[in-house]
C-alpha cells in the first residue's frame, strides 16, 4: 500500500507540472498572436496616410514589411517556448494540453480562427520535420470552422430616397482625406452616369429601383489600398435583396484626388481581388467579418482567396487545406492525380486533378540541364515573388509543408515518376501521400497550349498581353528570365501571367547588351561565343528564339513589341527603376478607366460651327 501511494503521489505530481507548463505555453503563443495582430495592423493603419502623402516607396515597404511580421512573431514565440517547456518541449502529450487550454483562451475570441492558425505555426515551428497530427493542430474538425456571421458593424448604408445622385455624393464625401478631389462634381458625375449604365446592363431590378429611388448603397466602412490607389467597396442593393456590387477606385495625382474607374458586377471585382496581385491594406480588427461581407460580393471566390487578399496568408493556407479536403471528399473517385497539362518543367514535377482549379509544384531531386540552380536557390526564388509586387503579372503561391494526400487517388504510374523525380520530397504512409515540400498554385492554360487553339483575333489579344506581362513586370523591376510561352499562363479572362520562377531575378541584376559585331559570319555560326559573356548578361536579340515554333504568334508579338528585342528598352527601364519611378499598372481595363471615357464621349460629340 504505502509503495502505491507514493506512485500517486509521483503521478500528480507530473500532471500538475505538466498543467503549469502547458499553461504557459499556451498563454506565450496567445502574446504572440496579439503581439503579431497588434503590428499587422500598425502598419496597415498607416495606409491612408501614405496613400495622401503620395509615398508610393513607402507603400511598397510597408507591404514587405507587413509580410515579414507573422513569420517574425512565430519565430519570437518558438524561441520563448522552447525556453518555457525545457526538456518538455519534444512531448507530445504537452502540446496537446496546451492545445486545449489554447482553445479555451480564444473561444471567443474575434478572430478565433487566425488565432487557431497561429497555434498551429507556432508548433509546426518547432516540431519541424518530424510528423505532424492533425490531432495536435486546430484544422478540419466543425468546431475549428466558424461559419458566416453577421456583419452589419462593418458596413453602413445610404437611402436613395433623395435622389441617386445624391445617394452618391454622399457615398464619396463620407470617406473623409487630407487631399482634395480635383473636379468632384465632374467625378460624380461620371461616376453615377457608370453605375446607371452597369446596372441596367448587369441587374436590371437595380436599374430600376435606382430611376425610382428606391432601395439604397450599402458600403464597407473600411477602405481598401493597394500600391497607388484606394478602393471603396460595396454594392447598390434594391428591397427585394437584388443587389450589384462595386469597386470605386481612387487615385491620388499631383492635382488632387480624383475617382479613376468603377467596377461592377462579381466578376469584374474578381480582377480587383485577382491571386496575380499582391494584397490589400484594409484598416480593420474583424478581418473574417470583412471575410463574410467580401463573399457576399463575390460568392464565387473561396474563403481561402479572400483571406488572402487582405493578407492573411498564412490563415489562407488553413483555408485552402480545408478546402482541398473537402473538395477532394465530395468528388468523384474517378477524379485522380495527373501531371499537368502543358510541357514537363526542368525544375519542378506538377500534378493537378482534371475538377481542380490549383496545382500542386514539387521542386524535383535534379534538375533537368542546362539547369544548374539549388533547391534553395528555387526557393528563394518563390520567396522573392512572394514579397515583390506582382503588378497582376505573378502568380501567388501557397507553400506547404508535410501536405498530405489521399494515396487512393494517384495511380501507380504516377506515384513511379513521384518517386523517380521528386523521391526526397515524398513519404507514403499508409493511405497517406505526404509532400514535404510543395507549392499551391491556381490552375491555367499554358500560353504554348492556349495559342494552339484560339482563332486570330485572341491569338494577336494575348500575343498583345504577353508583351504588356513582359514589359509591366520589367517596370516592376522584374525579370523573368526565361520567357518562353510554356512559363506563362493564360486565365479565364484572357489575361496572361507568369507562373515558372526558377529563373526570376531583379531587373537591376541584369547586364542588357547587344549581341557584338563580327567580320567573319563564321563566327555567329560557331557553337562556341566569340565574345565575353558575364553570368548577368542578356541579349534581347535572342529572345526571338521563343517564337521559333509559331511564325503566326511571332508575327502578333513583333507589330506591338519590336522593342522587347532591342537592348535599349531593358536599359530605359532600368533607368527608370534606379531613377525611383513606379509604373502605373491599373487591376482594371483602360476602356474602364473615366480619362478613356471622357475622351471617347469627347470623339462622338459632333462638331458645331
Amino acid at each position: 500500500m504505502p509503495q502505491q501511494s507514493s506512485h500517486l503521489v509521483v503521478k500528480s505530481h507530473s500532471e500538475q507540472l505538466n498543467q503549469v507548463v502547458a499553461t504557459k505555453l499556451a498563454r506565450a503563443v496567445y502574446a504572440g498572436f496579439e503581439a503579431m495582430f497588434a503590428e499587422f495592423l500598425n502598419i496597415t493603419l498607416g495606409a491612408q496616410s501614405r496613400f495622401e502623402q503620395r509615398q508610393w516607396h513607402q507603400v511598397q515597404g510597408a507591404m514587405k514589411s507587413r509580410l515579414q511580421v507573422y513569420e517574425g512573431q512565430v519565430k519570437k514565440v518558438s524561441q520563448a517556448v522552447k525556453i518555457i517547456a525545457y526538456s518538455e518541449v519534444d512531448d507530445p502529450a504537452l502540446w496537446l494540453l496546451a492545445k486545449q487550454i489554447y482553445a479555451e483562451m480564444v473561444q471567443s475570441h474575434e478572430n478565433q480562427p487566425i488565432a487557431h492558425t497561429f497555434f498551429n505555426s507556432t508548433f509546426g515551428a518547432i516540431w519541424d520535420s518530424r510528423k505532424i497530427r492533425n490531432v495536435h493542430l486546430f484544422v478540419l474538425k466543425a468546431r475549428y470552422q466558424l461559419g458566416p456571421r453577421p456583419f452589419d458593424s462593418l458596413v453602413s448604408r445610404i437611402s436613395l430616397q433623395n435622389g441617386f445622385e445624391s445617394a452618391i455624393s454622399s457615398l464619396i464625401k463620407r470617406h473623409v482625406f487630407r487631399s482634395q478631389y480635383a473636379d468632384f462634381a465632374n467625378d460624380v458625375a461620371m461616376l453615377q452616369r457608370t453605375l446607371i449604365a452597369g446596372a441596367k446592363q448587369q441587374c436590371p431590378q437595380v436599374y430600376e429601383l435606382l430611376a425610382l429611388n428606391d432601395g439604397y448603397i450599402e458600403y464597407a466602412n473600411s477602405l481598401f489600398f493597394r500600391n497607388k490607389a484606394c478602393y471603396i467597396i460595396g454594392r447598390c442593393i434594391a428591397k427585394n435583396g437584388d443587389n450589384m456590387p462595386f469597386a470605386i477606385a481612387l487615385l491620388n495625382s499631383e492635382k488632387g484626388l480624383h475617382i479613376d474607374a468603377v467596377m461592377m458586377g462579381a466578376d469584374q471585382l474578381s480582377l480587383l481581388f485577382g491571386f496575380a496581385r499582391t494584397y490589400f491594406m484594409v484598416d480593420t480588427d474583424q478581418p473574417a467579418r470583412y471575410v463574410d461581407y467580401l463573399s457576399v460580393l463575390m460568392p464565387h471566390k473561396q474563403r481561402f482567396e479572400l483571406f488572402n487578399a487582405i493578407g492573411f496568408i498564412k490563415h489562407a493556407k488553413t483555408e485552402f487545406y480545408r478546402y482541398k479536403v473537402d473538395t477532394t471528399r465530395n468528388s468523384p473517385v474517378d477524379d485522380k492525380y495527373t501531371l499537368a497539362p502543358g510541357t514537363p518543367g526542368m525544375v519542378m514535377l506538377v500534378f493537378t486533378t482534371p475538377g481542380s482549379d490549383y496545382v500542386y509544384k514539387v521542386i524535383k531531386d535534379k534538375f533537368s540541364a542546362p539547369k544548374t540552380a539549388t533547391k534553395q536557390q528555387v526557393m528563394a526564388k518563390y520567396d522573392f515573388v512572394k514579397q515583390a509586387d506582382r503588378v497582376g503579372r505573378l502568380v501567388d503561391t501557397h507553400e506547404f509543408r508535410y501536405l498530405a494526400f489521399d494515396l487512393s487517388r494517384f495511380s501507380d504510374e504516377l506515384i513511379q515518376i513521384m518517386q523517380q523525380q521528386i523521391g526526397d520530397s515524398l513519404v507514403i504512409s499508409g493511405n497517406a501521400l505526404i509532400l514535404r515540400h510543395v507549392y499551391v498554385e491556381r490552375k491555367m492554360t499554358p500560353l504554348n497550349l492556349y495559342i494552339n487553339d484560339c482563332d486570330e483575333r485572341k491569338l494577336q489579344q494575348v500575343m498583345v498581353d504577353y508583351g504588356k506581362a513582359i514589359k509591366e513586370l520589367a517596370g516592376a523591376n522584374i525579370f523573368p528570365g526565361d520567357m518562353l510561352m510554356k512559363n506563362f499562363g493564360v486565365t479565364r479572362w484572357g489575361r496572361v501571367v507568369f507562373y515558372d520562377y526558377d529563373e526570376i531575378c531583379p531587373m537591376t541584376e541584369c547586364q542588357f547588351r547587344e549581341l557584338p559585331k563580327t567580320e567573319d559570319s563564321l563566327d555567329e555560326l560557331s557553337s562556341e561565343s566569340y565574345f565575353d559573356i558575364a553570368e548577368n548578361d542578356v541579349f534581347p536579340s535572342q529572345f526571338k528564339v521563343f517564337f521559333s515554333a509559331n511564325k503566326r504568334a511571332f508575327d502578333h508579338f513583333n507589330a506591338a513589341h519590336q522593342d522587347i528585342f532591342t537592348a535599349t528598352m531593358w536599359q530605359q527601364l532600368q533607368t527608370a527603376i534606379n531613377d525611383g519611378q513606379l509604373l502605373d499598372v491599373y487591376p482594371y481595363k483602360q476602356s474602364w478607366r473615366f480619362s478613356s471615357m471622357r475622351a471617347q464621349m469627347k470623339k462622338s460629340q459632333p462638331i458645331t460651327v
